[in-house]
């Protein structure tokens, strides 16, 4: 379910992570910028992503069960998990590399 109601916050995200982490990978000390970078992007994406669908899709949502809560904030929590992952691959083979 997660994936329907979150795919824009995912597009968005994904697109920022695999930026970041091709950074990682040419300068792994970069991590650090990076996890700040997405930490002050997620209010951001949240914003656009609220204000440009306009709630149309929250509706249909809310009547399967999923409270608004876990409407907004269960995609954050997923892609930004995969994020720290991602990171932790891309600093290792950053390192392997350099």
């Amino acid at each position: 379910m997660s994936r329907k109601f979150g795919k824009t916050t995912y597009v968005i995200s994904a697109i920022l992570t695999v930026a970041m982490s091709a950074l990682v990978v040419s300068e792994p000390s970069a991590v650090d910028i990076c996890i700040l970078f997405k930490l002050f992007s997620i209010p951001v994406i949240w914003y656009l992503s609220s204000n440009l669908t306009k709630g149309l899709g929250v509706y249909f949502y809310l009547n399967l069960g999923i409270s608004r809560k876990e409407y907004w904030l269960i995609p954050f929590v997923v892609e930004f998990a995969a994020f720290v992952v991602l990171m932790v691959i891309s600093s290792m083979i950053g390192y392997a590399i350099g």
